[in-house]
C-alpha cells in the first residue's frame, strides 16, 4: 500500500508552540503582561517590550508628553512697530524642533482669519525636511477694526495617529500595558503674528487759511503768528509742516505757527499715517507776512505793547515831522496796518522815484484797530529803495502797526 507522507514541523517552532500553550493555560494573564512604562522621558508612543510572539507576549505603551514647538522665523514684509505693513501680500516663514531627543517627524498647522472669532480649522502647511517652511497670502484687503491674525502650530506626526492609553495587544486573552495618560502630541499654544494692512496714503488739509479780497490767490496776514487747521482723510497721522522749506512743528487740528518773519510763505503740510504711507501730494497754502514796524529813532515815537497787536506792539505819536522809512526791492504792492479813527492825524508818504508825497486814508468813523491801508496795488510800478513815511499834523493821534512790502 503507498503511504501519503506527512510534512513535519521544525521541532524548535512544535516545542515553542506546545510551550506557549501550555503557559497561557497555567499561569494568570497578569504575569504574562509587560511591565507598565513610565512617562517620562518617553520619546514615542509605538508599542514596545515586545516578546517573541507578541501575540502571546505583548508590550506596552508609555505617554510622549512633550510635544514639538513651532516657531515664527520672519514676517515678509515686516510689520512696523505699530504693528502695520502697506503691502497686499503677507509671506510668514516658521520652523519647529523637539526640544527633547524625540526624532518624530515634525508636521505643522496654520491658520489665518481677520474675523473677531477665529476659525475652529487648522490647515496643513508643511513637513520639517520636506521643503520651504511657509505660507503666503496675496490679495489682502486693508484691514479696519479687525486685523489678520497668523497661527502655527507644530505636532509629533507619528504619535498623534497613536492613542497611549489603548492596548497594543492583540490577544483578547491577554492584554498589553497601555499608558496611563495620552497628553496631546500638538503644541498647546500656537505662534501668534497680528499685522494691520494699509496701502492708501493720508490725504492733508489745510482749513482756515486767510482771505483777501484785494488779491485773493496771494493773501495778507494780519499777524505774524497765523493760526490754521490741519486735518487728514485718516485718523492717527502725524504730520509734516514745512514753510518755505523748514520744518514747523504741528499738529492734528489748530496749529499756530509763531513768529514768522515778513515775505511771502508757502506752507506745505503731509500727513504719514501708522502703516508708513506718506500723503504724496501736500497741502500747500501761500500767503504774505507784513514787516513789524520797529520804533524809529528821534523820541516823537512811543512804542505801546498790545496782545492785539501784530507782533505784539504798535507805534503811535502825536508830533509833526514824526518820521519812520522802510526798505524795499520790486516792491509794486505797498499795504499799511495802522488804526483808523475820527479825526486821526495826517501821514503821508513818498516812494523812491517819485516826488510826491501821498496821503494814507487813517479818517474813520468809528475807531478801527487793525484796519488795513492799501497805499499801492499790485498793477503800480514796482520800485527798489527807501519809502519814507512823516506826520503832517499836531495833537492828533496816529497809531501804526506793520507795513506789507511786495
Amino acid at each position: 500500500m503507498t503511504r501519503t507522507p506527512r510534512s513535519r514541523r521544525p521541532a524548535s517552532l512544535v516545542a515553542a508552540a506546545s510551550a506557549a500553550a501550555l503557559l497561557g493555560a497555567l499561569l494568570p494573564v497578569t504575569l504574562v503582561a509587560a511591565p507598565a512604562q513610565a512617562a517620562n522621558g518617553c520619546l514615542s508612543e509605538v508599542e514596545t517590550g515586545a516578546g517573541p510572539i507578541p501575540f502571546l507576549q505583548p508590550g506596552g505603551r508609555c505617554d510622549d508628553q512633550v510635544p514639538p514647538t513651532a516657531t515664527l522665523v520672519s514676517v515678509t514684509p515686516a510689520p512696523n512697530d505699530a504693528g502695520f505693513v502697506s503691502s497686499r501680500s503677507l509671506t510668514f516663514t516658521y520652523d519647529g524642533a523637539h526640544s527633547d531627543a524625540d526624532s518624530d517627524v515634525i508636521r505643522f498647522e496654520c491658520k489665518f482669519y481677520n474675523t473677531a472669532a477665529a476659525p475652529a480649522e487648522w490647515t496643513q502647511c508643511g513637513t520639517k525636511g520636506e521643503g520651504p517652511l511657509s505660507v503666503t497670502y496675496d490679495g489682502l484687503a486693508d484691514t479696519t477694526a479687525v486685523p489678520y491674525t497668523f497661527e502655527v502650530r507644530a505636532y509629533d506626526a507619528a504619535d498623534r495617529t497613536i492613542d497611549a492609553t489603548s492596548d497594543p495587544s492583540t490577544n483578547p486573552l491577554i492584554p498589553g500595558s497601555p499608558a496611563e495618560t495620552d497628553l496631546e502630541d500638538t503644541q498647546q499654544t500656537p505662534v501668534k503674528q497680528v499685522v494691520r494692512i494699509d496701502t492708501r496714503a493720508p490725504q492733508a488739509f489745510i482749513f482756515n487759511t486767510p482771505f483777501d479780497a484785494e488779491t485773493p490767490s496771494l493773501p495778507m496776514l494780519t499777524t505774524d503768528s497765523p493760526t490754521f487747521r490741519l486735518a487728514s482723510s485718516e485718523g492717527n497721522v502725524v504730520y509734516r509742516c514745512d514753510i518755505d522749506g523748514r520744518q514747523v512743528p504741528c499738529q492734528d487740528g489748530n496749529s499756530t505757527f509763531r513768529r514768522l518773519g515778513a515775505g511771502t510763505k508757502v506752507l506745505s503740510v503731509s500727513a504719514t499715517d501708522p502703516a508708513g504711507n506718506v500723503d504724496p501730494d501736500p497741502a500747500t497754502t501761500t500767503f504774505t507776512v507784513p514787516a513789524d514796524i520797529e520804533l524809529p529813532s528821534g523820541g516823537k515815537w512811543r512804542e505801546t505793547a498790545s496782545p492785539r497787536a501784530f507782533g505784539g506792539s504798535y507805534i503811535e505819536t502825536t508830533a509833526f515831522g514824526a518820521r519812520f522809512s522802510v526798505e524795499g526791492t520790486n516792491v509794486r504792492e505797498v499795504r499799511l496796518i495802522a488804526t483808523k479813527r475820527p479825526q486821526a492825524g495826517i501821514l503821508r508818504y513818498k516812494v523812491p522815484g517819485n516826488p510826491n508825497w501821498a496821503k494814507a486814508k487813517l479818517n474813520s468813523s468809528r475807531i478801527e484797530r487793525g484796519a488795513v491801508i492799501v497805499l499801492r496795488n499790485p498793477s503800480s510800478k514796482s520800485f527798489t529803495g527807501t519809502m519814507k513815511f512823516k506826520t503832517m499834523s499836531r495833537g492828533k493821534l496816529i497809531e501804526v502797526d506793520a507795513i506789507m512790502l511786495r
